[in-house]
């Protein structure tokens, strides 16, 4: 069996040997595996309220609704915590299977047996960046900053074309102060302190000379290129087991259903008429009356209500969420000429990292500014 991972137009295949159930890298391609870029999707980790599988998917259901509105996805159960990942607007083509980004890459340091490591994954137009924790995700960052804001930073401050400033980032690498400060800019904004962390660097800015300067534990991916990380994370996905969700269909095939159909009609005609024939044993009030004794019995004094209701009645439209109204907040501030490059929640208080011009700035008063080498303001707003 051949899986392929596909990142945009980056692909890594690895073959199962299904008798010694073993993998490696081939040059073959398989069932595709779409990777969810890290920016169109969402991941969150909880503790669970419950070990019952049906339980969390009808909470997650009305949550997901009440939150996202109309999205794809999917949980994972894991030990006592919940792995839930949400992506919208990314319709993938000829896939087997798809994968998130953060998923993809967090199974790149489990595969190369790190426990407690992190992974900066330093893209185009994006920074991606993965904690694992004893093993598994704990946390992770998403900044609308890569290689080309460094390479705006070198063009607009030698009066440069693009293409010839990122000839310039790719000889000189971190001899240019612009290449030092914007990179510093893009790890100070992640918040986190990877100095004296274990690191995998990943994506095409890990190949900027001189960037290992930052790290003192830098990792390597003996498997791949660096580029090709994500890839090799998610040709993985059936391979390794981890406990991140599958998104696998629930839905039958086309040619199944009318197997199913047929199936189901014959179990409807023999179901009729057992229910005639042993209507005078049983019926379905005596069985609801059962039902209720029970639930009585084991929950004493709790009003006989079920889980969906008492669900829905949590995740009403009339009490909407904090987030949401954070958001919404948040909403009414911004303006058009203003750009975002991470929104976080977190302890009820969200934070908005972005940059525009200094008059627009102005206007939604933020708690932190600072001028940027082009003229414009980068900000920090906090909605409590």
């Amino acid at each position: 069996m051949i899986y392929t991972g596909v990142d945009g137009k980056k692909l890594f295949s690895v073959e199962k040997h299904l008798l010694k159930n073993t993998w490696r890298p081939t040059q073959k391609t398989g069932r595709k595996i779409c990777v969810i870029p890290s920016d169109l999707c969402l991941v969150r980790i909880e503790q669970a309220f419950s070990r019952k599988i049906s339980q969390l998917r009808s909470f997650y259901a009305l949550d997901v609704e009440q939150r996202y509105g109309k999205v794809s996805w999917d949980f994972s159960l894991y030990q006592d915590k919940v792995f839930l990942g949400v992506y919208r607007d990314y319709q993938p083509e000829d896939c087997f299977n798809v994968e998130l980004e953060v998923f993809a890459l967090a199974r790149v340091l489990q595969v190369l047996g790190y426990e407690n490591a992190y992974l900066l994954d330093i893209g185009r137009r994006k920074t991606t960046l993965i904690s694992l924790k004893d093993g598994l995700l704990s946390a992770y960052r998403v900044l609308m900053k890569g290689g080309d804001y460094l390479t705006e930073l070198i063009a607009q401050e030698r009066s440069l074309d693009f293409q010839s400033a990122e000839e310039l980032k790719k000889e000189k690498g971190f001899n240019l102060e612009e290449v030092k400060r914007g990179m510093q800019d893009i790890l100070s904004s992640l918040g986190f302190n990877l100095t004296d962390e274990h690191v995998l660097l990943s994506g095409g800015g890990s190949k900027i000379k001189g960037i290992e300067e930052l790290f003192q534990k830098a990792l390597n991916n003996h498997y791949c290129d660096p580029t090709l990380n994500t890839a090799f994370g998610a040709s993985l996905k059936f391979l390794v087991k981890k406990p991140y969700p599958d998104f696998v269909e629930k839905e039958l095939p086309k040619e199944q259903l009318k197997t199913v159909s047929l199936l189901t009609g014959s179990s409807i005609l023999l179901f009729l008429g057992s229910y005639v024939l042993t209507g005078m044993l049983w019926s379905w009030d005596n069985l609801r009356s059962l039902e209720r004794e029970e639930f009585k019995k084991t929950f004493p004094g709790t009003p006989i209500v079920s889980l969906y209701d008492q669900v829905r009645s949590k995740v009403s439209a009339e009490e909407p969420y904090e987030l949401t109204k954070k958001l919404s907040e948040l909403s009414q501030k911004l303006k058009p000429d203003i750009k975002v490059y991470s929104i976080e929640f977190l302890d009820g208080k969200l934070t908005i990292r972005g940059e525009g011009k200094e008059e627009v700035i102005s206007q939604i008063n933020p708690q932190k500014i600072k001028k940027t080498p082009t003229g414009s303001v980068e900000f920090e707003l906090e909605i409590k």
